[in-house]
């Protein structure tokens, strides 16, 4: 179950179950009229895209996380500027299978997903294992991979809950 303002959100925005149908061709129209067919291709837009990319990284579908990016599409974020703060799962799925941080930490993806860039010199990072959120500042990348941070959120809900609330 996700927060009930995500859900109200969620529900005048869904990502269509297939690449069929009304909810499909008002993707295509109205979100991504700009876009190359090839790019339209490979983005995830429906939700049983979206549930197969979530089980080949590991996601519990009985969380929060798996909830929230089978239902959830990136539109225009005039109304909610927080959607792009966010990864959506396209560029979640594309730092799995290629990291930012492979380099360093090599098996980053078998516990951690970048859910946020590193614009605000932080990323938020999701632990797939115990479902909690972590800030992690650019100098912080190695106490976080050693264990030595604490999760901001001990739940994928409760941080969407913070993450979308209507405080400053």
């Amino acid at each position: 179950m996700l927060p009930k303002n995500i859900n109200d959100w969620i529900v005048s925005n869904p990502r269509p179950i297939n690449r069929y149908g009304k909810e499909y061709e008002k993707i295509i129209n109205n979100l991504f009229s700009s876009c190359s067919v090839q790019h339209l291709k490979d983005y995830m837009i429906t939700s049983l895209e979206a549930e197969k990319a979530l089980i080949e990284m590991g996601i519990n579908p009985n969380t929060a996380f798996y909830e929230y990016y089978v239902a959830f599409i990136s539109t225009d974020s005039s109304e909610n500027e927080e959607v792009d703060l966010l990864y959506d799962l396209d560029e979640i799925y594309e730092d799995y299978k290629q990291p930012f941080h492979a380099d360093d930490y090599p098996n980053i993806t078998d516990r951690y997903f970048r859910i946020s860039s590193i614009e605000g010199e932080s990323s938020y990072f999701y632990d797939k294992k115990i479902d909690a959120v972590y800030e992690v500042d650019w100098g912080e990348m190695d106490d976080f991979m050693a264990g030595r941070l604490k999760p901001i959120f001990t739940s994928f809900y409760d941080f969407l809950e913070w993450y979308y609330s209507e405080e400053d």
